[in-house]
């Protein structure tokens, strides 16, 4: 077969990604891929604990889980009646007409190729650390970052069954660690899990906006069970007990570890603030014993690798629905001929990556305390205007009789869950460059950039450059 008559074939295929390839325990992990409970600790949460509430992030933690699940409610009606490889554009688009969905849809693109560029940098910053513990050999985190981006390019391209495996494994090796350290903590220290952790006077003391940003960062990878919608196995029931249970296995591991590493010091925020980075591997060389901060440091680099992952998948796929609906050009919605995966996409967001990257290479900033809040900032203002966008999406489809559940899902928690979200969006607003801890003016104008992209989305489907999206959209 020529080339020409390679990509033929995969255009034939084009608009429609492999069915049947993911089941409810793989969409789950992807999720908890994309949160990377270890990936949290060693960079959102630590931040968190360091310059934000202390030890009240164990609180805001299981507000925020207790928000996400009423507005789950909303989303999984939405998700009974929508299938799309970009599900919150699809969600939005849904009740709120086409123009609004194909804004929302470069929204979620820019806050996924921005969080999977964050990932690669910070699987080098920690490969790095781990290779330095243990080799004693000390390269800069580009080199390492550009191995990830190389290995995240071959998992995206071959497609999500090899890339559930992968996430699933080292999923599972987060969990293992997590578990151990707190038994430890827990017995070691058992006078230091305190209540007081959920006291309002904990939970709004101090840095209130950095903190929410975190937390919302914690739970990112919440859209990727819809996302796989199109793959998935089925669908209806696989989103639905997949979102839930992603859900609930994610406030947990990020309640009890985040509890444990507050327990584990008497004045957790000083601690933390000597270098949030490395705080994760302090507390496990305490606890577990000196081998064991070294060991956990290639768990937790192989850790934002799977984020990484997570991310590009979740990035890539954003950008063939765009394509297949034509506001992106047509080629971005080629299928591989044998993989079934958006290869093209795959590719360009693999180069989109290069280009977030390349300004902190050149300037030799450090990841974690320059990139992450820069890039946390961003995408967490996008993902949380994303949701409350689906709230109002489904409220207005069941005033229009498009959706016939009850009234809680369908009304009452979608408007519960927007009023908290719009909340929270107004207070990181707010104390937008507290979030950053820069006063640069290329990163406070930066939230431009999803508010640029909607209004693009909008603007070229108006003009008709874009397919109708109901034709990608409904079962």
């Amino acid at each position: 077969m020529t080339v020409q008559q390679e990509h033929a074939a995969g255009e034939s295929a084009a608009g429609h990604l492999k069915p049947n390839t993911i089941g409810i325990p793989g969409m789950v992990f992807m999720v908890v891929a994309a949160a990377a409970p270890l990936t949290a600790m060693a960079s959102n949460l630590s931040l968190g604990l360091a310059f934000g509430v202390g030890g009240g992030m164990v609180g805001l933690l299981l507000l925020v889980g207790a928000l996400l699940a009423i507005f789950t409610a909303g989303y999984v009606v939405l998700s009974r009646r929508v299938f799309n490889a970009g599900a919150y554009y699809a969600f939005i688009g849904f009740g709120l007409g086409k123009a609004t969905g194909a804004g929302a849809a470069f929204v979620a693109a820019i806050a996924y190729n921005l969080a999977a560029g964050g990932m690669i940098a910070a699987t080098g910053y920690f490969t790095d650390i781990a290779v330095s513990t243990y080799a004693g050999i000390h390269l800069p985190w580009y080199v390492y970052g550009a191995v990830a981006l190389i290995v995240t390019a071959a998992l995206g391209y071959i497609g999500v069954g090899i890339a559930k495996t992968v996430t699933t494994v080292i999923s599972i090796a987060q969990f293992a660690i997590i578990i151990w350290l707190g038994i430890a903590i827990m017995i070691q220290r058992p006078g230091g899990f305190s209540m007081d952790v959920f006291s309002p006077d904990r939970m709004f003391d101090g840095n209130i906006a950095l903190s929410l940003v975190f937390c919302i960062l914690s739970f990112s990878g919440f859209e990727a069970t819809a996302i796989y919608g199109e793959e998935a196995k089925a669908a209806r029931r696989s989103i639905q007990v997949a979102t839930y249970s992603a859900l609930v296995l994610l406030v947990l591991v990020f309640m009890g570890s985040t509890w444990s590493i507050v327990a584990a010091f008497d004045d957790v925020q000083a601690v933390a603030a000597e270098d949030p980075g490395s705080l994760i591997f302090r507390t496990a060389d305490i606890y577990l014993g000196s081998w064991a901060g070294g060991a956990l440091s290639i768990i937790v680099a192989f850790s934002f690798l799977a984020s990484g992952v997570a991310f590009h998948n979740m990035a890539s796929r954003y950008m063939f629905a765009l394509g297949r609906s034509r506001l992106l050009p047509s080629r971005f919605a080629t299928v591989h001929r044998r993989y079934g995966t958006p290869y093209i996409s795959g590719a360009v967001q693999i180069a989109i990556s290069i280009i977030v990257l390349a300004p902190f290479v050149i300037a030799q900033s450090d990841p974690i305390i320059n990139l992450f809040p820069a890039v946390s900032g961003i995408t967490s203002l996008s993902l949380t205007a994303l949701m409350i966008g689906c709230c109002i999406s489904v409220v207005v489809a069941s005033f229009k009789g498009l959706v016939n559940e009850g009234i809680w899902s369908s009304r009452l928690a979608p408007t519960l869950a927007g009023i908290g979200l719009t909340s929270i969006c107004t207070i990181i607003i707010a104390h937008y460059q507290e979030v950053t801890g820069s006063d640069s003016l290329v990163v406070a104008l930066m939230p431009l950039l999803p508010v640029i992209g909607a209004i693009y989305g909008a603007v070229i489907y108006r003009r008709g450059r874009g397919r109708d999206l109901e034709q990608h959209l409904t079962e």
